[in-house]
């Protein structure tokens, strides 16, 4: 991208003026690619709120009449630009599976697809990746829509493994998430060229899943339920207008969407003067991050105390993730609010939830033995597998959670270290313990 006179300079050349031979269709299709990928370019230069129609269309080289006749506005071209790159992520690994012969070959070729294509293009998987958490609610509703279409690609793949063993439930949101952390962690520190050599990790990674059994990991706990129920939410106490403050969010982000909420309203709700907010805050934004650093200072204090005292390794970790779907059943309208109404804040919400959960991965590790599948990646694959598990459950709006998902966490954290069978029979152990949470 260029400036002549102070002006963007088109990425393409523009089409012919008079007849050119080409058909509407050809010509509005012509146009909607060039439009995509200005898109893309914009974006890579100035991030999502810093882009507008007018960056767009100088790029693409179309006029503004030819923008509208397309896109509504800019975030419908953009929305249609980050389905354009998913599109064609899926495409390729599809197109790489279907070029391999042996199961094993395919697995390797579309991952291998996958990590090069972010490694040697690496805005439109930015946009995909980062640029899109600052959408709003469609941009997450895009995200939700495009991991469920990557985890039933993988789910696919992985039932036709030639030897039947099948995967235990939840295993596919887990790795779509582990693969979405490793390349996302790259993608925002720049360090693409690290995927060229990151596949065999991977699926390293993955292949630690699968054991004969894994599957019925879902009847283990189907007898009872952890008993371990946390305290109620008690915000920081730095003055009761900041408590209130941080309540009136939680409640009005739930019943009215956080979009649509003002600093005065939030004031309003909470009884307090639009100063007094300002005091305690810089605005909403400042509000929302506020409870994402509470919540997560409950959640992993809530992990460290089960940690403490179990004899073996296993166990403290299904004591933790015991413990951890605890806390999220007894607090749902504060994890639906740190968890999933948190997006709304954009890009600004990536640090601070990448470093919780990794945080609570590595509380995890005290005491664990080297990975023996996947060592390079295993530690923030986990941490990605987690939250997709956890943010997954919260978003599904169910009225409990399923007795089987504190065994599903532990699994996903001990498999790598101990082997998908070893894993299995410490979570057994773990449940037959009398100190069992």
């Amino acid at each position: 991208m260029s400036r002549t006179a102070g002006q963007l300079s088109p990425l393409y050349r523009r089409l012919p003026h008079g007849p050119n031979g080409m058909q509407r269709e050809e010509v509005a299709r012509n146009q909607r690619a060039r439009l995509y990928g200005a898109m893309i370019e914009s974006i890579s230069q100035r991030g999502y709120e810093a882009t507008s129609v007018a960056h767009v269309i100088a790029l693409a080289g179309v006029s503004r009449r030819a923008f509208y006749e397309q896109f509504s506005n800019k975030e419908q071209c953009f929305l249609a630009s980050y389905d354009i790159v998913l599109a064609r992520a899926r495409s390729r690994a599809i197109a790489a599976w279907r070029r391999e012969h042996g199961w094993a070959n395919r697995l390797h070729a579309s991952c291998k697809v996958l990590f090069d294509d972010v490694a040697e293009s690496p805005k439109g998987p930015r946009l995909a990746l980062v640029d899109v958490l600052a959408v709003g609610p469609r941009g997450r509703e895009r995200m939700q829509l495009a991991d469920a279409a990557f985890e039933r690609l993988l789910a696919a793949a992985l039932q036709a493994a030639p030897d039947g063993i099948e995967f235990p439930a939840l295993t596919a949101r887990a790795v779509v998430g582990g693969v979405h952390n490793i390349l996302l962690r790259r993608v925002l520190e720049h360090r693409e060229h690290e995927l060229y050599t990151l596949s065999d990790e991977v699926l390293d990674w993955i292949e630690s899943y699968r054991a004969p059994g894994a599957a019925r990991l879902s009847a283990l706990g189907a007898a009872d339920r952890p008993d371990l129920r946390p305290a109620a939410a008690v915000f920081p106490a730095r003055g009761e207008e900041r408590s209130r403050a941080i309540g009136s969010l939680v409640e009005l982000t739930l019943n009215e969407g956080y979009a649509r909420l003002s600093d005065p309203q939030i004031a309003d709700f909470a009884g307090v003067s639009i100063e007094a907010f300002h005091a305690h805050f810089a605005g909403k934004e400042d509000c929302l991050l506020a409870i994402l650093d509470e919540f997560q200072r409950q959640a992993l204090a809530a992990v460290t105390v089960a940690l403490h005292g179990a004899p073996t390794w296993p166990q403290a970790v299904h004591r933790a993730m015991s413990a951890l779907a605890a806390y999220l059943d007894s607090h749902r309208a504060l994890a639906r609010v740190a968890l999933i109404e948190v997006y709304e804040v954009g890009p600004a919400a990536i640090g601070r939830m990448s470093n919780s959960t990794e945080a609570c991965t590595e509380l995890l590790e005290q005491g664990a033995p080297g990975p023996c599948r996947g060592p390079l990646v295993a530690r923030e694959a986990i941490t990605g597998a987690i939250w997709a598990i956890v943010s997954g459950y919260v978003a599904s709006d169910r009225q409990s959670r399923p007795p089987w998902l504190a065994d599903q966490l532990a699994f996903t954290v001990l498999a790598p270290y101990l082997g998908s069978r070893g894993a299995l029979q410490g979570i057994n152990r773990a449940r037959r313990s009398p100190r069992a949470v």
